[in-house]
C-alpha cells in the first residue's frame, strides 16, 4: 500500500484531486502524463474513499485517464481500487499503454465489482489472453452495458471466446472492436454467438481482416437475431457476395444502422511481415556462406562476428521473442491526421515498418514521408520512402533495418508517424503497421 507520506509532490497532487472529484462526481485526468507511478496514487484515493470518507463515499460516478501512459502496474492499483470501490460506473483510460497483465486485473475486478456500468480500454496493447480474460469475467458480471476494445491486438483466438461470453452474457449492448485483427474465424464465432444473445444492439468490427467467409456467417445470424440494431463492417476485406449477403439480411431482419462500405483489397492482408524462424535464418545463413552441406550437419553452428550476425538477423527478420503489431490507419473521416504507432514499454526492437496504400483508382507513385520521434517528441529520424506497386491500386512500401539502419535506435515510447497522404481523396485506406519484440 502507498501511504500519503511516500508519495511525490506530483502523487499527493492527484491524491488530492481525486478525492475533492469525489464533490462533483467525475474525475476528468485525460492529457496528463500519468503513469503507474501516479495511477497507483489515485487508486489509493479511491479506496480511501470508499473505507473511511463516509460523507464523500458514493459520489464519484465517472474516472476519465484517457491519453496517458498507465502500463500494466498501473492498471493493476486501479483494478485493486475498484474492487472495494462501489461508486464508479465508467472507467475510462483509452489512449495508455496496458497490455495482457493489466487487463488481467480488471477482468479479477468485473467478478466482484456491482457498480461498473462503462469500460473504455480502447487504443492499448491488449492482446488474445487479456480480451479472453475480461470476457471470462463478463460472463459472470452483471452490470457492464458497454465495452470498447477498439485499437489493441485482438486476434481470433481471443474473439472465440468473446462469442461464448455473449451467449451467456444478458447486460452488455454495445461493444466496439475495431483496428484488431479479427479474421474469419473470429467473426464466424462471433456470428453463432448472435444467435443466442438478446442483449447486443450495437457492433463494430470495422477495421478488421473479416473476409466473405466472415461475412457469409454474419448474414445468417442476422436472419434469426432479434436485438441488433447497429452494425459496423466497413474496411475489411469482405468480397461482394458477402456485401450482398449482408444487404440481403439487413432487409429480412430490419437492422436499422449497417455499415459496410470501403471494403479493402483482400491482398492487403497477406502483406504483412512475419517473424521468420529458427529454420529461416539457418537458410540465409546457408545463403550467405554460398554452400548448403552445413544444412546436414548436426553440430552447432560457428559462433559469427557480430556484424555479419547483425547483417543476418536484420535480413532474416529474426528476434528472440514474441512479434507483435501496432495499426494505425487512415480512412476519409480521419482527413488530414498523421498515422501514429507509439512503442510500448518493454519493446525491445524494431522488426519492421510497413506503409500499405489501398486506393480507390491507379495512382501515380508518392513517397510515404515517414517520422520517428522520441519520447520528448523531437524527430530523430525521417525519410520519403518509396513505394513498391503490388497491384494497381496498392502501394506498399517495407522499411528494415538492413535498409534503415536507424531503427536499431528506436526504444519504447517512441514514435513511428507517416504523415498525411497527398491523395487522400482517392484513398480508401492507408495503414501503418510496426512490427517489434
Amino acid at each position: 500500500m502507498l501511504s500519503y507520506q511516500n508519495m511525490n509532490e506530483n502523487q499527493r497532487r492527484l491524491y488530492d484531486e481525486a478525492k475533492e472529484a469525489n464533490r462533483s462526481g467525475w474525475l476528468d485526468l485525460r492529457h496528463n502524463e500519468i503513469g503507474d507511478a501516479e495511477a497507483q496514487a489515485i487508486a489509493e484515493a479511491l479506496k480511501v474513499n470508499t473505507e473511511t470518507n463516509t460523507i464523500l463515499q458514493g459520489t464519484l460516478r465517472s474516472l476519465m485517464m484517457c491519453d496517458n501512459r498507465i502500463g500494466d502496474a498501473g492498471a493493476q492499483a486501479i483494478a485493486e481500487a475498484l474492487k472495494v470501490n462501489k461508486s464508479v460506473i465508467t472507467l475510462y483510460v483509452e489512449g495508455n499503454q496496458i497490455g495482457d497483465a493489466g487487463a488481467q486485473a480488471i477482468a479479477e475486478t468485473l467478478k466482484v465489482n456491482t457498480t461498473l456500468t462503462v469500460l473504455d480500454v480502447s487504443d492499448n496493447q491488449i492482446g488474445d489472453a487479456g480480451a479472453q480474460a475480461i470476457f471470462e469475467a463478463i460472463k459472470v458480471n452483471p452490470t457492464v452495458t458497454f465495452i470498447d476494445l477498439h485499437t489493441n491486438e485482438i486476434g481470433d483466438a481471443a474473439a472465440q471466446v468473446i462469442a461464448e461470453a455473449l451467449k451467456l452474457n444478458k447486460t452488455v449492448a454495445k461493444l466496439r472492436m475495431d483496428l484488431n485483427q479479427i479474421g474469419d474465424a473470429g467473426a464466424q464465432a462471433i456470428a453463432d454467438a448472435l444467435k443466442a444473445n438478446t442483449s447486443l444492439t450495437a457492433l463494430s468490427l470495422g477495421r478488421n481482416q473479416i473476409g466473405t467467409a466472415g461475412a457469409l456467417a454474419i448474414a445468417e445470424a442476422l436472419q434469426v437475431n432479434k436485438t441488433l440494431t447497429s452494425l459496423y463492417l466497413q474496411y475489411n476485406c469482405i468480397g461482394n457476395v458477402g456485401v450482398e449477403a449482408i444487404d440481403e439480411a439487413r432487409k429480412v431482419h430490419g437492422t436499422s444502422e449497417v455499415s459496410i462500405s470501403d471494403q479493402i483489397n483482400p491482398l492487403a492482408f497477406s502483406l504483412l511481415p512475419r517473424l521468420a524462424t529458427a529454420e529461416d535464418l539457418q537458410a540465409v545463413f546457408c545463403l550467405l556462406i554460398s554452400g548448403s552441406e552445413l544444412q546436414d550437419q548436426s553440430a552447432s553452428l560457428p559462433v559469427l562476428p557480430p556484424e555479419l550476425a547483425e547483417r543476418i538477423m536484420d535480413e532474416a527478420h529474426y528476434f528472440q521473442g514474441v512479434q507483435h503489431t501496432k495499426r494505425s490507419q487512415f480512412s476519409a473521416a480521419f482527413f488530414g491526421l498523421a498515422l501514429n504507432v507509439t512503442l510500448p514499454r518493454n519493446s525491445v526492437r524494431v522488426k519492421s515498418i510497413q506503409v500499405l496504400r489501398d486506393c480507390r483508382a491507379s495512382l501515380d507513385e508518392i513517397a510515404f514521408d515517414v517520422n520517428i520521434r522520441d519520447d520528448q517528441g523531437a524527430v530523430r529520424y525521417e525519410c520519403a520512402a518509396k513505394p513498391a506497386f503490388v497491384e494497381s491500386t496498392i502501394q506498399l512500401v517495407t522499411i528494415c533495418p538492413a535498409s534503415h539502419p536507424f531503427l536499431r535506435q528506436i526504444r519504447e515510447s517512441w514514435q513511428v508517424q507517416v504523415q498525411p497522404s497527398k491523395v487522400s481523396a482517392n484513398l480508401r485506406f492507408e495503414s501503418l503497421y510496426v512490427g517489434y519484440v
